[in-house]
């Protein structure tokens, strides 16, 4: 493990998204071991155990154990979102600002009427992709805030303390079913929000690789027209001009110039590929997360809607796909530690650059 990877590790395992990734790592685990007892027990036999020694399910006990470790580790987590609620709310906020003034700089009238400026914005965030993408995120983040409302509200009967409570179990239940309804929701316009970047994000992709094949084919011709690189002449003899024969000195140098300029073109050129082959890159790193959200909102939709009624999964199948989705965020949040952690180092290597100077 290098340096970097450890410090990374040391982000991610101090950070509170990293520690809630873990801990519902760790519960839809044991869900799926309760689901399926005898899946790690069918491994045990390539682990050197007698097979006759193997029980072929979980014992009372353990399956208890289990049960109340499920149920420790789903109260960890809440611990991790009790105020996120404010984070989605102000999350929604900031965007619809963001696309507010975006609408506006592109020239919406701001003196037409009250009533018709409020028309103008509408269309104008409805309007387009960014708009449209713009629209589902600050949606989706509200539904998301809503959710997680309803698990603030109920934390302290979730706390299970006798004689503490608030809402009562019963209607503590039915709370947080009406919010796992605004999580189902959440999740279908994260999907489509997600679905609609993506779509953009390959729209964008296709006309930067056409950009950069033009541009190729410009430098390969600019190139081939320069032919071999000729040396800037040297100026005649005055013996040479006296007697008229500089004329061949300067046609050596009109060639040498129009070479010049037809070099400076290639050396443009090149580095305008050289910033569209970034730009491409980051397009597609981009494109790549969004999908990977995108999958990891649509596994994630099987938990709310299995907690409604909505979504005809059994338990090990919805603890499954909580495992791949709980992995793909997962990912995400190292990716940010990573990425933290390298802005870090390199601020550091920054400051102490001239001290060594």
């Amino acid at each position: 493990m290098s340096q970097n990877t450890f410090h990374q590790f040391i982000k991610f395992s101090t950070d509170a998204y990293g520690l809630e990734r873990t801990l519902r790592f760790l519960q839809s685990l044991t869900q799926l071991l309760l689901s399926y007892p005898s899946l790690p027990l069918a491994l045990l036999p390539f682990l050197g155990f007698p097979a006759e020694k193997i029980p072929r399910t979980l014992s009372p006990r353990k399956k208890l154990t289990l049960t109340e470790l499920k149920s420790r580790l789903s109260l960890g987590r809440r611990y991790f979102r009790l105020f996120r609620f404010l984070e989605s709310f102000s999350q929604a906020f900031d965007k619809y600002i963001e696309a507010s003034a975006k609408s506006k700089a592109e020239g919406k009238p701001p003196s037409s009427g009250a009533a018709k400026a409020k028309a103008g914005l509408a269309v104008g965030l409805l309007l387009g992709g960014v708009g449209i993408e713009k629209w589902l995120e600050i949606l989706s983040k509200s539904f998301n805030g809503v959710y997680y409302c309803a698990e603030t509200a109920t934390f302290v009967d979730e706390l299970k303390v006798d004689g503490l409570g608030v809402w009562g179990r019963e209607l503590a239940r039915k709370v947080m079913k009406e919010g796992n309804r605004m999580w189902f929701f959440a999740l279908i316009l994260a999907v489509l929000a997600g679905g609609w970047k993506v779509g953009r994000l390959g729209a964008e992709i296709a006309q930067t690789r056409r950009e950069v094949r033009h541009l190729e084919k410009e430098v390969r011709r600019e190139r081939v027209a320069a032919g071999p690189t000729l040396v800037k002449p040297p100026p005649p003899q005055t013996s040479s001009r006296s007697k008229g024969g500089h004329g061949g000195w300067e046609e050596q140098q009109q060639q040498w110039r129009e070479q010049e300029t037809r070099l400076g073109r290639v050396r443009v050129g090149e580095e305008k590929l050289e910033e569209l082959r970034t730009k491409l890159d980051k397009l597609l790193d981009t494109r790549y997360k969004a999908g990977r959200r995108a999958v990891a909102d649509v596994l994630d939709m099987a938990v709310p809607g299995k907690a409604v009624g909505w979504v005809p999964f059994s338990t090990g199948v919805v603890s499954a796909l909580m495992l791949a989705s709980t992995w793909l965020t997962g990912l995400e949040v190292w990716e940010k530690c990573g990425e933290s952690v390298a802005k870090s180092e390199a601020k550091g290597e920054a400051k102490a650059k001239p001290k060594s100077e």
